[in-house]
Order: structure tokens, then C-alpha cells, then sequence
């Protein structure tokens, strides 16, 4: 059933796809529709975005996973909620033969949590393929966020660490004047 609705604060049009299925009515003699969920579609819901220090490559599986995700393509989400996996660890250098091993190549780098997170990624995504699991949704935006944790992490930090240090250097070379050059 699609429900319309106007909303009371900018009238634009909200519309709703709501699903349902049939079942038994207490007298066994008739049918009734249960609904089981209700989803927004119009406004269409932005796809999640990485972090804007996280590089490009990485951003856009991420976003077209978070695409597969919203359209209850969960196997195809946790496919490629790996693949950003796979594109985050080679962009930080690791190394191996597959994905366990490159994540593990990091190891001296980086902290525990965020390695145990790249291997949740990388399990839900093997799983998913080779093995045809069907994880819930909350499952796999479990693993969306985690992978957004991990950007954040991995290049965000950074950047704004590095933003507030040039800052910082900028400040102190105005406060000397010109001696600051010297």
C-alpha cells in the first residue's frame, strides 16, 4: 500500500511504501494484512557518505554499498561494504595475499579496534558471497558505521589534526613578523 502525506511544517509531499503480509484472522475462516515494515520514499533517503578526508575510491563503494543497503540488497551491501574494506586497506599500504592478511599487515599501525572492525567488514562481505548469508539490516549498517569509524579514524582525524597544527604554525610565524622568516 502507498501512503501520501503532506508535512506540516514545508507541505511538500511525503510518501510511504508500506508492506504487509497476509495472515490467519482469529476465527481461522478469514484473512487479515499484518504490516511488517514502512518505508520513506519520497524524499528518497541520501545514501551514507564517508568522511570528505577519506579518499575518493573508497568513498564511492562505500556510497554505492550504502545504495544496495537502502534497497534491501543486503548480500550486495555486504559485498560491497568489503570491497570499501579492501580499497581502505590498500590505500594504507597493506599487504598479503588476501584481505586477512592485508588487514593483519597493519597490525603495527594501527589500533586493535579499528583492525577487529576491518575484519568484521571483511567477514560479513565473505559470508555474503561465498557462503549466501542473509545478515538483517541492522547487521550490516552495523558494518556501515564501523567502516565509517574506521575512515574517521584513518583520514579524518588526521586531516583535521593537521588542519589545527598549520593553524596553529600560522599564528605563531604572524605573532614573530617578520623575524619568523629568518
Amino acid at each position: 500500500m502507498v501512503l501520501v502525506y503532506s508535512c506540516q511544517f514545508c507541505d511538500r509531499t511525503i510518501v510511504f511504501l508500506e508492506h504487509s503480509r497476509e495472515r490467519e484472522a482469529d476465527d481461522r475462516t478469514m484473512t487479515a494484512e499484518e504490516r511488517t515494515s514502512r518505508t520513506m520514499i519520497v524524499p528518497a533517503k541520501p545514501p551514507r557518505q564517508l568522511p570528505e578526508a577519506a579518499p575518493a575510491g573508497v568513498a564511492s563503494i562505500y556510497e554505492e554499498a550504502s545504495i544496495c543497503e537502502d534497497a534491501g540488497a543486503l548480500r550486495a551491501a555486504g559485498v560491497l561494504y568489503r570491497a570499501a574494506t579492501e580499497e581502505m586497506v590498500k590505500d594504507q599500504g597493506g599487504t598479503g595475499r588476501d584481505l586477512k592478511a592485508k588487514i593483519n599487515s597493519l597490525t603495527p599501525r594501527l589500533d586493535a579496534e579499528v583492525l577487529e572492525d576491518l575484519h568484521e567488514s571483511r567477514v560479513v562481505g565473505n559470508d555474503s558471497i561465498h557462503a549466501g548469508v542473509q545478515y538483517a539490516p541492522e547487521e550490516i549498517a552495523d558494518v556501515a558505521e564501523l567502516l565509517w569509524e574506521a575512515a574517521f579514524v584513518l583520514y579524518e582525524q588526521p586531516a583535521q589534526k593537521a588542519s589545527m597544527r598549520a593553524a596553529r604554525k600560522a599564528r605563531h610565524d604572524a605573532a614573530r613578523g617578520p623575524r619568523a622568516a629568518s
